[in-house]
C-alpha cells in the first residue's frame, strides 16, 4: 500500500483527482489465502497517514462496515463523525445487510439492521458533500430504482429536519 500511495498520490494531486479508498469487503483478515490490508478503523487511519494528502480519502462503504460490526474498532456513526470532521469522506456506498459477520445477507437499503436514515443524518451533521451512491443492490433494475428513490426521500427528510 505504501508503494502505491507514494506513486499514485502525487499524480492524483497533480491532475486534481481524488482517490477514495474502499475497505476490504468482507472485512476479514484473509480471503482465499490472501491477506487483507484495509479492514478496520486502524487500517483506514494508517492509510490516511501514509497517503497524507487532501486528494486521498475514503470511499466509505456502509455495507462493509455493517458486515464487520463491532470487530472493526468503530461503528458506522463513529466512522462518519471521525473522518467526516476531517473532510476525508469522498464517496459513500449506501447499502445495508441483515446482520454482522460471520453470516450476513445483503438487503434492500431499508430492510437491514442499520438505520439508514440515521446514516444520512450523520452525513448531514458532518456537512458531507461527496458522492452518495447505491451499492450491491439485491435484485434488478426495480430494486436499484427503489434504492435511489429511498436515498432521495431520506436525504430530503433529513435536510428538512435541519431547516
Amino acid at each position: 500500500f505504501t508503494r502505491f500511495a507514494e506513486a499514485a498520490v502525487p499524480v492524483a494531486e497533480e491532475v486534481g483527482v481524488r482517490i477514495g479508498l474502499h475497505p476490504d469487503d468482507p472485512p476479514v483478515p484473509s480471503l482465499g489465502g490472501v491477506a487483507r490490508v484495509i479492514r478496520d478503523f486502524d487500517g483506514y487511519r494508517r492509510a490516511l497517514e501514509i497517503a497524507d494528502s487532501p486528494n486521498f480519502g475514503l470511499c466509505f462503504c456502509v455495507g462493509t462496515w455493517a458486515e464487520g460490526g463491532q470487530a472493526l474498532g468503530k461503528d458506522i456513526f463513529e466512522m462518519i463523525a471521525h473522518f467526516g470532521a476531517r473532510k476525508k469522506l469522498f464517496k459513500i456506498h449506501f447499502r445495508n445487510v441483515d446482520a454482522p459477520m460471520p453470516v450476513f445477507r445483503e438487503t434492500l437499503v431499508d430492510d437491514g439492521y442499520v438505520d439508514m436514515a440515521q446514516v444520512m443524518r450523520a452525513l448531514r451533521d458532518v456537512d458531507f458533500d461527496g458522492v452518495l451512491i447505491p451499492d450491491h443492490v439485491p435484485g434488478g433494475a426495480d430494486e436499484a430504482a427503489y434504492t435511489i428513490g429511498y436515498m432521495r426521500a431520506v436525504r430530503h427528510q433529513v435536510l428538512a429536519e435541519a431547516a
